[in-house]
């Protein structure tokens, strides 16, 4: 047809066609456990989130916008319309395709960037890659298209958006931090304890930043042994009730813990090792204990025991129970002291849910027994 090659939509109205906010919420809750193929099994719990952008599609998309044949006619557009922190978080999937196609992706935005023309723009988000490339180079025996924690890729994508807000009370902070390394390091959790206990003069900002990140990357085992690793647990347990946090900042403790407790490794580890159960029961003992730090106990509570339960039905018949009865009275004494807490707040709501975890714990502790 004539004229056709005119009609074509340029690469840069096509990436803008993508949806940020949906781009970045892709980015933070990307599916770790979606295979590449769209044929393929998927596993309960694996089926991707309609809310974001499917990575089946989007991986191949990009690919094959950033072709070398392809006439690429703003280089940023990769950058501010969410496709290069796209295919970061891709590099945390369980799935092998799936990182490899990340990593495709990654190496057809350092070409697209090479031949650009934007000498200073372009230095930082190479400099960004240069960053995984390096760690990944350091990492001792380090395979084929390693996988990276959550942890690290969401701090990255998050990095990402700062650095494209100059504006931001962060950007100055976070730059000075990660444009002065040549490498990061994967097996620890990214500017954790400068941000945490920060002297700058924005250090509530850095402070829920960083907890931010660590609540939104704590998604599997992985994860929890990369934190743990770094003492991320120990150190936030320490500084409950410190002045140097605010309210805000012990409830993201909180939801730290209770993504913790979500994980296998993470929830044995805390309730068994690191007397999690003990540390919670010294919480509600405060006096004039907020009634929003109570919601978050037994929450993490019950989805401890919800944790532990999935483990024990895993387990071989001889070795059922193990677990139930090594936290058995820990829990019966938290439990208690919540009871007589909600009754105390006369909240009939957190009463029921009290109640349903101590039945639950009373029928598998009798049946165990028998």
């Amino acid at each position: 047809m004539a004229g056709g090659a005119w009609k074509q939509p340029k690469v840069s109205e096509v990436l803008s066609m993508l949806d940020k906010d949906i781009m970045r919420k892709s980015c933070i809750s990307f599916p770790i456990s979606l295979p590449l193929d769209p044929q393929a099994d998927v596993e309960d719990g694996g089926c991707p989130d309609t809310t974001i952008y499917d990575p089946r599609f989007i991986l191949p998309f990009l690919s094959q916008l950033m072709a070398p044949e392809m006439y690429m006619d703003k280089h940023m557009r990769l950058v501010d319309s969410g496709a290069l922190s796209y295919a970061i978080a891709s590099l945390s999937s369980r799935e092998w395709g799936v990182r490899a196609a990340g990593y495709h992706v990654l190496a057809r935005v350092v070409g697209a960037m090479d031949t650009a023309k934007l000498a200073q723009e372009k230095q930082v988000w190479l400099h960004i890659l240069s960053l995984i490339r390096n760690g990944l180079a350091t990492g001792s025996n380090t395979p084929r298209c390693a996988r990276l924690s959550s942890l690290v890729t969401v701090f990255l994508v998050r990095v990402v958006d700062i650095l494209l807000t100059p504006l931001s009370t962060l950007y100055k902070t976070v730059s000075r931090s990660i444009l002065a390394k040549p490498a990061m390091d994967l097996q620890a959790v990214p500017e954790f304890s400068r941000l945490l206990n920060s002297a700058d003069l924005n250090s509530t900002g850095e402070q829920r930043w960083v907890l931010e990140v660590v609540r939104d990357g704590m998604r599997d085992n992985l994860d929890y042994s990369l934190a743990n690793r770094s003492f991320v647990c120990k150190i936030l347990k320490s500084q409950w009730g410190s002045v140097a946090i605010d309210r805000v900042g012990h409830l993201q403790i909180l939801d730290i813990l209770e993504r913790c407790v979500a994980t296998n490794y993470g929830c044995t580890d805390l309730v068994t090792r690191h007397g999690l159960l003990t540390w919670l029961v010294a919480i509600i003992k405060q006096d004039r204990v907020d009634k929003l730090y109570i919601k978050k106990v037994v929450n993490i509570v019950k989805i401890s025991w919800e944790t532990i339960c999935s483990i024990e039905e895993r387990k071989q018949d001889e070795k059922k129970g193990l677990l139930t009865k090594l936290i058995q009275t820990e829990m019966k004494i938290l439990l208690g002291q919540l009871q007589v807490t909600a009754e105390r707040k006369q909240d009939a709501e957190l009463r029921a849910n009290i109640e349903n975890i101590s039945s639950s714990l009373d029928l598998i502790s009798t049946s165990a027994s028998q």
